[in-house]
């Protein structure tokens, strides 16, 4: 994978009603069309709606993303720690040298070190959504559910190898 460490890259995800949420990130690894490692540090509390989860300031977040996988994985670290894992289900996912940018399908899946699994916001789905869409997520959620250790270890693995650098 082609390295660009701590360059600026910024991440652009839009939502289904249309709005957009951008942030500057740095990138730790980033392979054009494929797949992007980016760091991103929280600079707020953030509690996960849903869950007694709240993410502290000061939290790494290694983001990861790929343009064949219909979600994208937060590894949020802190005090080297892992605290959780944050999957988006996504769609039309493209990764460029200054950006990566989706599709956010509402949907999102917590997965906690201790092996717990939370489906979240799947009450914020459109009755009208479209089929292509409701694919997208029921092919993410079987990927997420079925699969969660492997999926883990290589972001574990991703991100000590893009920390490392």
């Amino acid at each position: 994978m082609a390295s660009q460490p701590r360059a600026p890259i910024t991440e652009r995800k839009t939502r289904l009603d249309g709005s957009v949420a951008e942030f500057a990130c740095e990138a730790l690894a980033v392979e054009p069309g494929r797949r992007a490692v980016l760091r991103y540090l929280v600079d707020r509390e953030w509690p996960i709606a849903g869950t007694a989860l709240r993410v502290p300031v000061g939290t790494v977040t290694i983001g990861h993303f790929w343009s064949d996988r219909p979600y994208n994985v937060y590894h949020w670290v802190v005090d080297g720690r892992t605290l959780a894992y944050y999957c988006n289900v996504a769609a039309d996912t493209v990764i460029s040298a200054d950006a990566v940018r989706y599709l956010d399908l509402a949907v999102d899946v917590l997965l906690r070190p201790s092996g717990a699994i939370e489906i979240l916001d799947e009450e914020e789905l459109p009755p009208d959504l479209a089929p292509a869409h409701r694919l997208v997520i029921a092919k993410a959620l079987e990927a997420l559910i079925s699969s969660p250790r492997t999926l883990l270890r290589e972001v574990e693995s991703a991100t000590r190898d893009a920390l490392a650098r």
